[in-house]
């Protein structure tokens, strides 16, 4: 079953082919889009044709989400241009976390938040990213939720990443700790940027069936788990990190009773702070 709902959320408006609805802006309140010219400025650093994009956009989200309880963004692994449908096992995720909050009687949206343009100025923008050298694209993605949080009183957002997704996720909540309305799913960190804990964050490195390599940064593990797949010996569950490297236990799912019921326990607690 597809996930209902996708939009696309782009951090790069001028260079990316991700396509999304034109909406009517007529029916926007003025101040709404009044800040969310100022936003775009913001992201944008005032560049023109990119902020034009970029409120275009804001827009397009404020109008979709006006009605919903909850926001779901999902920031991919590798290098960040996957969509969902790309990446079917944390779909299975998504729609888990879809399904739990419906049975709360709640609604929701799922966003693909699609933070790298498929170039090699997209792969040299995400390896700064993701050395942390820069929270930058962290930054953009927490001024468009700010923006959301503000005009829609009655929206939460959910911020969910894969592998180097998680660390995208993880930029962006460190601007929105703050904020009692954002929380944060992820899973399979990456073992050189580790995400803090919070009451407000569910971190899950271990799929509950085997250890994640790749987060612990068991660099023999993956050695040995590659040469015994190429041996066609390996009978574990690989995930892939970069260049489609396997690492042992660096794979989630809702199927996964552990990554399940951890994220299950994880949304009942939130629906206790409303």
């Amino acid at each position: 079953m597809a996930i209902p709902a996708i939009q696309w959320l782009t951090s790069d408006i001028e260079n990316s082919s991700a396509p999304y609805p034109r909406i009517d802006v007529s029916s926007i309140p003025e101040e709404v889009l009044k800040d969310a010219k100022g936003t775009g400025s913001k992201i944008n650093n005032s560049r023109g044709s990119n902020v034009a994009g970029t409120v275009e956009q804001l827009s397009l989200l404020y109008m979709a989400a006006k009605d919903k309880d909850y926001m779901v963004i999902f920031n991919p692994g590798g290098w960040g241009w996957a969509t969902i449908e790309k990446m079917p096992l944390w779909a299975s995720i998504l729609r888990g976390l879809q399904e739990t909050l419906a049975g709360f009687g709640r609604t929701v949206m799922v966003v693909d938040y699609l933070r790298t343009t498929k170039n090699a100025r997209g792969i040299i923008g995400e390896i700064v990213a993701l050395s942390r050298f820069s929270r930058a694209k962290g930054r953009a993605l927490a001024l468009m939720v700010e923006f959301l949080l503000k005009n829609l009183p009655g929206l939460r957002v959910i911020l969910t990443g894969e592998s180097n997704g998680a660390v995208m996720a993880e930029n962006a909540f460190h601007f929105l700790k703050g904020n009692p309305r954002v929380f944060s799913i992820q899973t399979g960190t990456p073992f050189w940027a580790p995400s803090k804990l919070s009451p407000r964050s569910l971190i899950i490195n271990h799929n509950g069936a085997e250890p994640d390599a790749f987060s612990r940064g068991d660099a023999w593990q993956i050695i040995k788990a590659n040469i015994r797949s190429m041996a066609g010996k390996y009978r574990g569950d690989r995930g892939n990190i970069l260049f489609r490297v396997g690492a042992p236990g660096h794979v989630y799912n809702w199927d996964y009773p552990a990554v399940r019921q951890n994220i299950v326990n994880f949304l009942k607690e939130i629906e206790k702070t409303k």
